[in-house]
């Protein structure tokens, strides 16, 4: 059994994040014969209903860490009660408060606060208990000389700087990047511990003056306890020195600290032997450049990895996710010669797991070059792999392949070609990924995503490009497709999300709370799979949930930093908020070639309500020119509401008509009743504005917030 609570002085339980500098004294795992133990009987005394203390997993000077069992929900969780000594320095009610902000942060490659308080004053947290061991024990085991396969290293750091993006975008700084905190579960690196440094500080300055972590600015009955917030080992200087305050960039040197010792098999300043001596060179020495010991490492990550290391906060990346974006273009950019193997690890050490091997050889093999192609190309991968026992599944039964892959190359090779084309909602790119998923199908009647991948494609086409006379049998096939890819892998992630994507569809009226039951199951079964965050957030925005529309969007932009789609989704929450310059800003800097229609409608809208009435006329008609089917007629519906703001009634009606005509059939055709509602009411037509509303919202698009907010629609309020 590995867990992830080991402090190294017995067995392979990991401690994360315990937040240990300056003197670190272990804990015992047993205590003395006969001594009683207070801390435990607390435990079990004040939270027997809640928990079942079963076991102490380890502990250090800041923290004793237990093994215990969720009597409600009946799952294990690991509970971390901290020091009396440190207790005593600290406010139990602002550290459980502190933690309780970071208990929101939701990502595949973060490990969850589940629950805080305190027992007698004494403040504790809990976590989800993780099967794997930490990256410090896997680096443990090294033989002298050893270092990880380089593409191993490169998968366990891009892991880490997706979930420091995520927590730096919902204002959380971890504080205490390092390995005891980096667990490495069944396919994926999860950080542990995020804000509990912070709490501690925050519990301890009282919030009341500018934070500043370093030693000399804790009050002395911390520092005398020993104990400051953070590592030495990976202190940023500004952290160390304790001369200002703290931002997420701590988090970016710490990462920076943490990579050159997993590519270079060394710590940069190994060979420091006090906390005074390793605080002295983050301040003042340089590392000996990364290249000179990995010569082997593409030359843009050891660029990336040495300029995180700089000394002033400005100097580094400006955020995690800039790490994560440049760490995969660093890797896709890679030639597909003799180095590109080596860097990604293909044929490493049996200790990568086998799933990461293949997508790694893969990447090389596929030689993708793009960003966002490659990006995509990862999710096939990440759909691909089998459920697992130790993730909470059932394991797929005798007569499914376990493996989820094709048995046939050119199967795979097709639904490749598919699955990338089929991002694109355009009708060249519709047909090309149809033709090809169903060619990978011919090849393996047996391969469940290809099926899956289909009902999806089949969808959209439903949805946006199929004529009237088509459309039943598209979702007809569509559904077919579907229940293929489940009954083939009942526990196939892709499978789930392409029942969420055919519920929600005007043929069943958009079953919000049912696509969002479909979509969830298929995160539970695939954490990593970027475009279900994406739906999910669709699904929410169009309810007026938007701010776990924009939770969803930031999992699924971490996962992926090519999903260019769900970045445009920032922009539409920003315009349903009414925060029209921001909206317009994320659309006029995102490229949506694949959906020309969705960017101008959007775009063209924004710039309406932000009073730029003379530009939007001229978007919209340079889209009506170019693409004059105007899919929808959402274009058509924008410019009734420019008509009909200037007055122009009788053409602001002939639009509404044409844009009627044009978008009856269609899928979105909510957003294009909502938008001659507008019109309707600009013109003091009151009725038929209420009635396009009602049409909007009982065909997937009740966004109350968004007509509560919408002054378009002031001259209805008193209807």
């Amino acid at each position: 059994m590995q867990g992830n609570c080991n402090d190294g002085t017995e067995g392979r339980f990991l401690c994360p994040g315990v937040p240990n500098v300056g003197p670190y004294v272990h804990g015992s795992l047993v205590r003395p014969e006969g001594e009683t133990d207070t801390v435990r009987e607390l435990l079990e005394q004040s939270l027997s209903s809640t928990y079942r203390v079963e076991r102490e997993l380890g502990g250090g000077g800041m923290a004793r860490v237990f093994l215990a069992e969720e009597r409600a929900l009946g799952r294990q969780v690991v509970v971390k009660v901290l020091s009396p000594e440190l207790a005593h320095a600290l406010s139990a009610e602002r550290f459980a408060r502190e933690v309780k902000l970071s208990a929101r942060l939701q990502h595949p490659n973060i490990v969850p606060v589940l629950a805080a308080g305190a027992v007698a004053d004494v403040p504790y947290y809990t976590m989800p208990f993780i099967d794997g061991e930490s990256l410090r024990a896997r680096l443990d085991r090294l033989g002298e000389g050893e270092r990880l396969p380089m593409g191993q290293a490169i998968d366990i750091l891009r892991d880490v700087a997706r979930a420091l993006a995520y927590a730096h975008s919902a204002g959380v700084v971890h504080r205490d990047i390092k390995p005891d905190n980096v667990l490495l579960a069944y396919d994926a690196a999860v950080v542990a511990d995020f804000g509990i440094a912070k709490a501690i500080a925050a519990s301890v300055t009282g919030g009341d003056r500018p934070e500043r972590t370093g030693a000399r600015d804790l009050p002395s009955t911390l520092t005398q306890a020993g104990i400051a917030v953070g590592t030495p080992a990976y202190m940023a200087p500004e952290q160390a020195a304790g001369d200002g305050g703290v931002d997420h960039r701590v988090d970016v040197y710490a990462w920076g600290i943490l990579a050159y010792e997993l590519l270079a098999g060394a710590h940069p300043f190994a060979d420091r032997h006090s906390v005074q001596a390793l605080v002295l060179a983050h301040l003042t020495e340089q590392p000996r450049r990364l290249e000179e010991l990995a010569p082997r490492l593409p030359a843009a990550i050891s660029a990336l990895v040495m300029h995180c290391l700089a000394k002033d906060p400005a100097g580094r990346p400006a955020s995690a996710r800039e790490i994560a974006d440049a760490l995969s273009t660093a890797v896709d950019d890679s030639p597909s010669g003799s180095h590109t193997s080596e860097a990604l690890g293909v044929g490493a050490t049996p200790s990568l797991p086998a799933t990461r091997r293949t997508r790694a050889r893969r990447f090389a093999i596929v030689g993708i070059a793009a960003v966002g192609l490659a990006a995509t190309a990862t999710i096939a991968y990440t759909v691909l792999r089998p459920a697992s026992p130790a993730e909470g599944l059932a394991a797929p039964s005798a007569s499914i392949r376990s493996d989820a892959r094709p048995t046939s190359s050119a199967a795979y090779d097709a639904y490749l070609r598919g699955k990338v084309r089929s991002r694109n909602e355009n009708i060249v790119d519709n047909d090309t990924a149809i033709a090809a998923l169903r060619e990978a199908i011919a090849l393996d009647p047996s391969f469940a995503p290809a099926y899956a991948e289909l009902s999806r494609v089949l969808t959209i086409r439903g949805f946006y490009f199929a004529r009237e006379a088509e459309k039943r049998q598209v979702r007809l096939d569509a559904e077919v497709m579907m229940e293929k890819a489940l009954a083939l892998d009942p526990n196939l992630a892709a499978g789930h999300f392409a029942r969420g994507f055919l519920l929600w569809t005007p043929a069943r009226r958009f079953p919000h709370e049912q696509s969002i039951q479909a979509y969830r199951r298929a995160l539970e079964l695939d954490p990593k799979m970027d475009e279900a965050h994406h739906q999910l957030a669709l699904v929410y925005l169009h309810i007026g949930l938007f701010d776990h529309a924009w939770a969803h969007i930031d999992s699924a932009l971490t996962l992926n930093p090519g999903n260019t789609l769900a970045r445009f989704r920032y922009g539409v929450i920003h315009l349903y908020r009414g925060e029209f310059d921001r909206a317009y800003r994320i659309f006029n800097s995102t490229a949506l070639d694949q959906n020309p229609s969705l960017w101008a409608f959007q775009a063209a809208t924004a710039l309406f309500r932000l009073g730029r009435e003379r530009e939007a006329t001229a978007l919209i008609d340079r889209f009506l020119r170019d693409y004059p089917t105007d899919e929808g007629g959402v274009g058509t519906s924008v410019r009734a509401m420019l008509l009909a703001k200037a007055g122009r009634r009788r053409e602001a009606e002939a639009a509404m008509a044409r844009a009627i005509e044009l978008g009856r059939n269609f899928g979105h055709f909510h957003h294009t009743a909502y938008n001659i509602a507008s019109a309707h009411a600009l013109l003091g037509n009151a009725e038929q504005a209420i009635r396009l509303l009602e049409d909007a919202a009982d065909n997937g698009f009740p966004c109350y917030p968004l007509f509560a907010g919408d002054a378009q629609l002031d001259g209805l309020r008193k209807d």
